[in-house]
């Protein structure tokens, strides 16, 4: 049996911390594994840049691991998770209102980049063989979301730049065509770096993202468990299967969502949680 743990365990979302109300949850994943029992952590690749103190965040930056504007090779920002500290949420808002008031501006890795694989790794070791047993989770497996990527809004803070590449001739049906391709994800400029240096735009690797992340999933959960281990990914692609499962998204618990599981086994959502071609 496997025990899964949602974003609720981290500190107002942010990856690889732990929430002070989940203080108990170390000890928790080391009784159910006594038991014998798996423990499956969450993990989004999107990290805040809103935090005064934050190690993820700042050692990307040092090691120079985002996505990039192509022109000025600044980090490019969006929001999702996780949300700014120190603010009491009003959940009655629109859910955009929520998003422009409360949520942090976020930075993406590029995972096609040897150097985020090792700043990813590093970070999951952190979490894994923190030296206070009360902060240490010794999980089994990883569980990767939002990795398509997904955003909370269109594009980046400040607005895309190059209007054909996000608003092309052809567009495919999202779930707004008059947003264009950034429909809840950023800006098709943005800048990768594949391994050997080679530069890329977004709008060229988009569909691979999940992809990109998952190698770097499995041998960071490897490294730190020294088992062989399990990452199951929203966002996959072909080949995505050498290193990670693939998980079907926000389904529910209805009759016709197992017709449409059949389908989603088969599409990869490498086209993003909201179809991307």
């Amino acid at each position: 049996d496997v025990q899964f743990v949602d974003i609720d365990y981290m500190e107002r979302n942010l990856d690889f911390t732990l929430s002070p109300r989940f203080a108990g949850l170390p000890a928790l994943i080391n009784k159910i594994k006594a038991e014998g029992m798996r423990f499956i952590i969450i993990l989004d690749p999107a990290i805040s840049g809103n935090e005064t103190n934050y190690p993820a965040f700042t050692r990307g930056v040092a090691d120079n691991i985002f996505v990039q504007w192509p022109d000025t090779k600044e980090i490019l920002y969006s929001k999702v998770w996780s949300f700014l500290p120190n603010v009491q949420i009003n959940e009655s808002l629109p859910h955009e209102d929520q998003v422009e008031k409360y949520v942090s501006h976020c930075a993406f890795p590029d995972f096609f980049r040897n150097s985020t694989a090792e700043w990813y790794k590093r970070e999951i070791l952190e979490v894994y063989n923190n030296p206070d047993p009360l902060k240490s989770l010794k999980f089994d497996g990883l569980w990767t979301d939002m990795n398509e990527p997904a955003a909370f809004m269109n594009g980046a803070m400040g607005g895309c730049k190059n209007e054909l590449l996000n608003y092309p001739p052809y567009m495919p049906h999202l779930g707004y065509r008059s947003t264009g391709l950034i429909h809840k994800t950023p800006c098709m400029e943005g800048l990768h770096y594949l391994p050997d240096g080679t530069p890329a735009r977004h709008y060229d690797v988009h569909s691979l993202y999940g992809w990109s992340q998952a190698r770097p999933s499995l041998e960071a959960l490897q490294a730190a468990t020294k088992e062989r281990g399990i990452v199951i990914s929203r966002s996959t692609y072909p080949s995505s299967g050498r290193w990670v499962g693939h998980w079907l998204g926000d389904n529910t618990a209805a009759w016709d969502q197992l017709h449409k599981s059949i389908i989603g086994t088969c599409q990869g959502k490498g086209l993003r949680a909201w179809e991307h071609p």
